[in-house]
């Protein structure tokens, strides 16, 4: 999960302390911080013990670090704002505009969660997932002859995906949401979750396929990012990191424009016609192929620089 991912990456960066698990409260229950960052949000979490690490540290400063515009409030950092009346921060990849106006106007203790965020931080976690180490292992990977589709059920893209039913694509996800996606009428070729760690996972396949195993995966987004600016999913990110060849439907177009990165026009697309004649012509043209591809890795180095600097953007917001 990328919220856990982002998570792992940051303790790396920071040589923090860092608990997953309730298990691990005793750890850390005895030492004192100058500040504390609550990753994602969850309603199953035991938030009364991790709250006992909150109140051991009145000083610190608190942030709420989300990458998610549809997510509710911290249940933890609801308690924590209800006993003590104190704001934390925000660390986002969405601007405090662009999140969800129906969270941030929520009332928690007689006020709207948005006012109890004080400062707020928009920065592109998204970079954090990208692994130099990892491109340059599959740089000159050539790409089985597939076309994929993955991620969570996503209520807000179906719209979008329906425009693509007409093309056998492959779509990886956990058997729940294969469901969902079903009963929402979309008609894709169904595979489990992909193999991200080397690990046997996917019953259906004899070693488990990954992302490097397709040519092409398709970038939908939710219609709420059409018009509020969130950076490039991971999805943008993952695929330049395993050369896997991104095509996109056209309604991201804002956030390919705003985003300042190389794409090809070739990878924009309409509809799942468009995309099955692209999808030829790659298979007719290894030209073509390795002329798009040459275009996405162009922004390796561009990610690079943006990475560092989220990484230090976090870092002096903590000081």
């Amino acid at each position: 999960m990328v919220h856990v991912k982002n998570a792992v990456i940051l303790r790396d960066y920071l040589g923090c302390d860092f608990i997953s698990h309730a298990e691990h409260i005793p750890s850390v229950i005895n030492k004192s911080y100058d500040a504390i960052i609550c990753v994602y949000a969850s309603p199953y979490m035991k938030y009364n013990a991790y709250l006992e690490i909150l109140d051991r540290n009145p000083d610190a400063k608190v942030f709420w670090m989300m990458n998610d515009h549809d997510v509710e409030d911290n249940i933890l950092l609801r308690k924590w704002t209800v006993k003590y009346s104190k704001q934390y921060d925000m660390i986002c990849n969405n601007p405090r505009s662009g999140y969800r106006g129906w969270i941030l106007g929520k009332k928690v203790h007689e006020k709207t969660l948005n006012d109890w965020i004080n400062n707020w931080y928009t920065v592109n976690l998204n970079t954090l997932v990208f692994d130099e180490s990892k491109y340059l292992e599959t740089k000159d990977n050539q790409s089985k002859d597939e076309i994929l589709y993955y991620g969570t059920f996503r209520k807000n893209r179906i719209k979008d995906m329906k425009d693509y039913n007409n093309v056998s694509y492959r779509l990886s996800s956990n058997r729940r949401n294969h469901l969902k996606y079903q009963s929402a009428g979309i008609t894709a070729k169904f595979i489990e979750k992909l193999v991200w760690d080397g690990s046997k996972c996917d019953m259906f396949e004899p070693v488990g396929l990954r992302l490097k195993d397709f040519m092409l995966s398709i970038y939908f987004e939710d219609e709420h990012t059409h018009e509020n600016y969130a950076f490039m999913a991971n999805r943008f990110y993952e695929c330049l990191m395993n050369n896997t060849l991104l095509v996109y439907d056209y309604r991201c177009q804002k956030t390919i424009d705003l985003s300042g990165y190389n794409i090809h026009p070739r990878q924009i697309i309409k509809n799942g016609d468009e995309l099955l004649e692209l999808y030829q012509d790659l298979k007719a043209n290894k030209g073509l192929y390795l002329e798009l591809m040459q275009v996405q890795q162009s922004n390796v180095e561009l990610v690079l620089k943006e990475k560092e600097e989220v990484l230090s953007t976090i870092k002096n917001s903590l000081n």
